[in-house]
């Protein structure tokens, strides 16, 4: 490979900063029934709604698609990881939800429980997801992937970026 960036390392980049941003989370969701943060839940909201999901279809759209020419999509990581972020979305929806009927009523007991639930499951299911694509699938793609590939993928990230606005 030449010495073009690899789409897997922007994507590594991207991870890190989703663990940060994780562990911060479950700070703030342990003490959401003794003074909820708003600031912070509604911090957390954007994350989930623009940064994960650009992540997502970079993935989905740019670099899975190479990947399916030596992987097959349904048996092995490739689905493992569709399955999980049709999961983490699941997640997602029930938190936004909640997070909205929290900001209308500050003292919403059962928002503040869904918030708490789907929050960890987002947490667990995010660090488990990335321990896979970092230890496993990007090392597959890594391998396999050639030069004209990568700038295919490449050039979707960038369409991707535009989208969201980065």
């Amino acid at each position: 490979m030449n010495n073009q960036r690899r789409p897997t390392d922007i994507l590594s980049e991207d991870h890190k900063e989703v663990l940060a941003k994780l562990s911060k989370m479950g700070e703030t969701l342990a003490s959401i029934d003794k003074k909820p943060d708003l600031e912070s839940l509604k911090e957390y909201g954007k994350f989930f709604k623009r940064d994960i999901w650009a992540h997502f279809d970079k993935e989905e759209k740019a670099l899975f698609p190479e990947m399916e020419k030596f992987i097959p999509r349904d048996q092995g990581p490739i689905g493992v990881m569709l399955l999980e972020h049709k999961d983490l979305r699941e997640a997602n929806d029930k938190f936004q939800s909640a997070l909205a009927a929290l900001l209308q009523d500050v003292n919403n007991a059962g928002a503040k429980q869904i918030i708490r639930h789907e929050g960890y499951t987002i947490i667990d299911v995010l660090q488990q997801h990335i321990h896979k694509e970092d230890n496993i699938l990007f090392m597959m793609a890594n391998m396999h992937i050639n030069d004209a590939q990568n700038k295919r993928i490449l050039e979707v990230f960038a369409g991707i970026d535009r989208e969201y606005g980065k």
